[in-house]
C-alpha cells in the first residue's frame, strides 16, 4: 500500500490549513482506486477529515525548522522534510508519495505511482527544462532508500555546499545536489506538470487550457488552488 505524504505548516506569508488537506484526501478518493493512506505531518490537531492519518512532525525533522532559505525571507524554508530519507521513516510505509498540498489532481494518478523504483524525482519543465534539479514538493520514494540524503545533511555547511554547486531552492536543493546526476526523473508523459509549463500560465487567462494528459499539477507560486479563480483549478480542487 503506498502513502501519499504531506506536510503541513505555516511561516511568513505562507496559510496552509487542515482544510486544504481535506480536499487534497477528496481528491485522492476521486483519482486513486488502489489501497493507500494519507499522511499529514504537521502540529496541527484539528480540522482533519476521517481518513487522513495526522503525524506528530519528529524531533530529528523539527531541528531543521529553523534553519533559513538562503532564498530569502519570500521562500519558504522546507528542510524539515529531508527527514522522509531517514531510517526512521519507513514508519510511514514501504513507498510514499510525497506531494505538496497545494496541487490539482486532474486524473488517474495510479501510473504515476506505480513504478518499482527506489527514488523518483520531478521538475518543471518550463523553468528548469533538462536541468538536474529535483523539485521538493513532488518525488517517489522507497523509504530507507537514499538515505544519504537524510545522514549527510549538516545543516549550514551542506545548505552552502548545495549553493555553491548551483542548486536553488531548500530542501531541494539538497536533494538535488545529493540525486540530481543520478536518478531518475518522471518523464513528460507521465502528466506531472507545473502551471508554468501550460501556454495559458498567465493566472489572469481563465480558458481551460490544460493538456489532456494531466494527471497533477502543481501550483508552485504566489496562487494557490484555493485562491485561483482558473476555471479548471476550480473545477477540479474541490
Amino acid at each position: 500500500m503506498v502513502s501519499i505524504v504531506c506536510w503541513l505548516w505555516n511561516e511568513g506569508y505562507r496559510e496552509f490549513l487542515p482544510k486544504h488537506v481535506n480536499v487534497l484526501r477528496k481528491m485522492l478518493t476521486r483519482h486513486l482506486a488502489q489501497p493507500h493512506r494519507l499522511i499529514c505531518i504537521t502540529n496541527e490537531k484539528k480540522g482533519f477529515d476521517e481518513g487522513i492519518e495526522v503525524m506528530e512532525p519528529p524531533s530529528a525533522a523539527m531541528k531543521l525548522a529553523t534553519l533559513k532559505t538562503p532564498e530569502g525571507a519570500r521562500f519558504p524554508s522546507c528542510y524539515r522534510r529531508l527527514w522522509v530519507f531517514s531510517e526512521e521513516a519507513k514508519c510511514l510505509g514501504e513507498q510514499i508519495l510525497m506531494i505538496d498540498v497545494d496541487v490539482v489532481l486532474m486524473n488517474d494518478i495510479g501510473p504515476v505511482i506505480n513504478r518499482d523504483v527506489d527514488f523518483i524525482g520531478w521538475r518543471p519543465y518550463r523553468d528548469w527544462g533538462t536541468k538536474t534539479r529535483f523539485g521538493g514538493g513532488l518525488y517517489l520514494l522507497k523509504t530507507g532508500t537514499r538515505q544519504e540524503v537524510w545522514k549527510d545533511f549538516d545543516g549550514l555547511p551542506a545548505i552552502s555546499a548545495a549553493r555553491s554547486a548551483g542548486f536553488r531552492g531548500s530542501d531541494q536543493a539538497w536533494i538535488s545536489y545529493k540525486l540530481g546526476e543520478k536518478d531518475p526523473y518522471f518523464e513528460r508523459s507521465a502528466g506531472v506538470y507545473s502551471i508554468r509549463d501550460f501556454a495559458n500560465a498567465n493566472p489572469k487567462d481563465k480558458h481551460n487550457n490544460v493538456p489532456k494528459d494531466a494527471r497533477i499539477v502543481q501550483l508552485n507560486g504566489p496562487v494557490k488552488p484555493w485562491t485561483s479563480d482558473l476555471r479548471w483549478v476550480q473545477a477540479n480542487w474541490r
